[in-house]
C-alpha cells in the first residue's frame, strides 16, 4: 500500500515507496548500461574500475606562502595522498600580483599566492612532479599552469609526459563576484587556446576540468548542476568546431570534469552514472566522434562545502564520509574529502589527516571497491539515473536556446539561477523543510565541544610582497617588455596566445602583468545584476 506522504529527492524528483522491474522495463542493457569500460559507460569508464586502481585521493589545499604550502604538500604526500591539488589565494584567482595594494589583505589567506614562477618553484620544491599528477585551480589564460610548465622545462622534463589538470573552466569562474575579470567571451577564447596548445605540446595534461562544484554550492540541485556542466562543455566544443584548428577528437581526448557531492546519497550516485551516459551521447551522437577515449566522463568529486555546518562541526565528518561513499559508488576517478572544520577556518592538521583517512578507510576497510558498480541493476538507482538524465537534457537545451553558457552569463540569467537557488535553500532551512541535524533539528542550547582553529599567518602578505619586489628587480626589463608587447599583438591578431604566454613566463613576467594585457585587449567585465 502506497504512502500518502509525497517524498522528493533534493532535485525535486518524486520518490516512490518501492521500485520494481516495472520501473526499469524500458531499459535496454546494452544500449543504456553496458559493461564497465564500454559504451555508454553508465557503469564506469574503466573495465576494472577500483579493482584495477583505486580513485586518486586529492585534497585542494594551500595557504600562507609557497614555502609553507610546500611543507603541507610534502606532509600530504607522506600521509598517502596520491595526487596534489593547488588552491590559489584570491590575489592569484583575480590575476593580481601580491604587491598590488588592492589585494594586500588577501595574500595567502585562503590559498597559496602565485604571482611569479619563483612562487611556483618554491611551492613544488623537492616534489617529483614527473611522478605525481597535479591539479591547478587555474582560471583565465592558464597563466599559473604556464609557470608550472616552464618550471618543468627548467627541470629538464618533457612536457609531453607531464600529467595533471588545469581548471580552465568558465562555469566555476562565474560563481564568485571577482574584480579584474575579462568578459565571458574572452575567457572562452583563452580557455580554448590553451586546450588547442596542449593537444600538441602537453598531450597527457588535462587542459580543462569542467567544474560544477562551485555552482552546486550556490544552492543548485543535481539537475541544474549537471545541465550547466554539460552545457559548458558543449560551448567549448562548439568554439573548437567553429575555429577548426584542431580535430574535435583530439580536442576532447583529455577533457575531464569536476562535480560536487551533496547529501542526497542515491541521487548523487545516479547523477554520476547519468553524466557518463550523457557525455557519451554528446561525443558520439552530436559530434560523431568515434574514438572511445573521447567519450570517457573522467570526474573528480569533492564533498560539498555548502552542506558542512559551523554548528557541531564534528558532525561534518559523518556527512563527508557519506559523500565520499557516494562518489566512490558512483564511479569517481578522484575524490577530495573536505576538512570537517572548513565552515569555520582553513583545515587544521588534524582535519587534513582525518579527511585523508576518511578516503583511505572507505577504500581499504569498507571494501566498496571489491566489485564494479555494485548498485548497477538496482531498480531505484536505474530509475533515478534515467530521470536525472531526462531532466538534465531539458536543462541543457534551455541554456543552448539562449545561445550557450557564455550568453547565459552575459545576460545575467545564470546569476538569477544562483540567486533564486540560494533564496530557496535558505527558505527550506528556515522552515525546517530541509532538515539539518544540529542546526534546525536536534539543536542544542550550546555547542557541545570545541575544535582547533587554524590561524592564518598575518606576516605572510609582507613576506610575499618583499619577495616579489626583489624578483621584479632582477629581471631583464628589455626582454620582459618585448615579450608582453608580443603577447598583446598576438592577442589582437586572434592567434593562439599560449606560445606568447609561455615566452612571457620564460622572461619572468608575472601573473599581474599578463592579466593586464588581457584586460587591455578585452576590457574589464562587470558581472550583470540578476533581475
Amino acid at each position: 500500500m502506497a504512502s500518502e506522504d509525497k517524498v522528493f529527492s533534493l532535485s525535486g524528483i518524486p520518490i516512490k515507496d518501492l521500485y520494481t522491474p516495472d520501473d526499469v522495463k524500458t531499459i535496454d542493457y546494452d544500449r543504456d548500461l553496458g559493461l564497465p569500460g564500454h559504451p555508454p559507460y553508465t557503469r564506469g569508464v574503466y573495465a576494472t574500475m577500483y579493482r584495477g586502481q583505486l580513485w586518486t585521493i586529492r585534497r585542494l589545499s594551500g595557504f600562507n606562502t609557497p614555502e609553507e604550502t610546500n611543507k603541507l604538500y610534502r606532509e600530504e604526500y607522506e600521509l598517502g595522498q596520491t595526487g596534489l591539488s593547488v588552491a590559489p589565494d584570491i590575489s592569484t584567482v583575480v590575476g593580481m600580483d601580491a604587491d598590488d595594494p588592492r589585494v594586500s589583505a588577501d595574500i595567502g589567506h585562503a590559498g597559496v599566492p602565485m604571482s611569479s614562477i619563483e612562487d611556483v618553484e618554491a611551492t613544488f620544491n623537492g616534489i617529483p612532479i614527473e611522478n605525481v599528477s597535479t591539479y591547478l585551480a587555474d582560471r583565465c589564460g592558464a597563466v599559473t599552469t604556464a609557470m608550472y610548465f616552464v618550471m618543468a622545462e627548467r627541470r629538464g622534463l618533457d612536457l609531453k609526459g607531464l600529467r595533471g589538470t588545469t581548471a580552465n573552466d568558465m562555469l566555476s569562474f562565474s560563481v564568485p563576484s571577482l574584480v579584474n575579470q575579462t568578459p565571458p567571451q574572452a575567457y572562452l577564447r583563452y580557455a580554448v587556446d590553451f586546450i588547442e596548445w596542449c593537444c600538441e605540446h602537453a598531450p597527457r595534461w588535462n587542459p580543462v576540468s569542467f567544474d560544477s562544484y562551485n555552482s552546486r554550492d550556490c544552492g543548485l540541485d543535481a539537475v541544474q548542476e549537471l545541465g550547466m556542466l554539460l552545457a559548458t562543455a558543449i560551448q567549448y566544443m562548439e568554439e573548437a568546431k567553429r575555429r577548426g584548428r584542431v580535430p574535435l577528437d583530439k580536442f576532447v581526448r583529455r577533457v575531464s570534469f569536476d562535480t560536487g557531492l551533496h547529501n542526497d546519497f542515491f541521487e548523487e550516485i545516479a547523477k554520476l552514472r547519468a553524466a557518463r551516459r550523457m557525455w557519451y551521447k554528446i561525443v558520439r551522437d552530436r559530434y560523431g566522434i568515434t574514438d572511445p577515449k573521447c567519450a570517457l566522463f573522467r570526474v573528480h568529486c569533492q564533498s560539498s562545502g555548502s552542506t558542512h555546518t559551523t554548528q557541531e562541526p564534528l558532525n561534518n565528518l559523518i556527512r563527508i564520509a557519506y559523500q565520499v561513499m557516494a562518489g566512490a559508488l558512483g564511479g569517481a576517478q578522484s575524490i577530495h574529502a573536505n576538512g570537517y572544520d572548513e565552515g569555520i577556518c582553513l583545515p587544521t592538521e588534524q582535519s587534513m589527516l582525518l579527511s585523508i583517512r576518511t578516503e583511505q578507510i572507505a577504500a581499504l576497510e569498507a571494501n566498496i571497491g571489491n566489485t564494479i558498480d555494485p548498485l548497477g541493476g538496482s531498480y531505484y538507482v536505474e530509475s533515478l539515473t534515467n530521470e536525472l538524465e531526462e531532466r538534465s537534457w531539458q536543462y541543457v537545451k534551455k541554456i543552448e536556446d539562449m545561445g550557450g553558457m557564455a550568453e547565459a552569463m552575459s545576460s545575467g540569467w545564470l546569476y538569477k539561477e544562483y540567486r533564486d537557488a540560494m533564496i530557496e535553500h535558505e527558505r527550506k532551512v528556515a522552515t525546517g523543510e530541509l532538515p539539518i541535524v544540529g542546526v534546525n533539528r536536534f539543536r542544542l542550547e550550546k555547542e557541545p565541544y570545541e575544535v582547533p582553529i587554524f590561524r592564518w599567518d598575518p606576516e605572510a602578505p609582507y613576506k610575499q610582497i618583499e619577495k616579489l619586489k626583489a624578483f621584479k628587480q632582477k629581471r631583464d626589463k628589455d626582454k620582459l617588455t618585448a615579450s608582453l608587447e608580443n603577447l598583446e599583438a598576438v592577442t589582437r591578431r586572434g592567434e593562439n596566445v599560449y606560445p606568447a604566454v609561455m615566452d612571457a613566463i620564460r622572461c619572468n613576467a608575472t601573473l599581474g602583468e599578463i592579466s593586464d594585457v588581457q584586460l587591455k585587449v578585452y576590457g574589464l567585465w562587470r558581472r550583470p545584476l540578476a533581475i
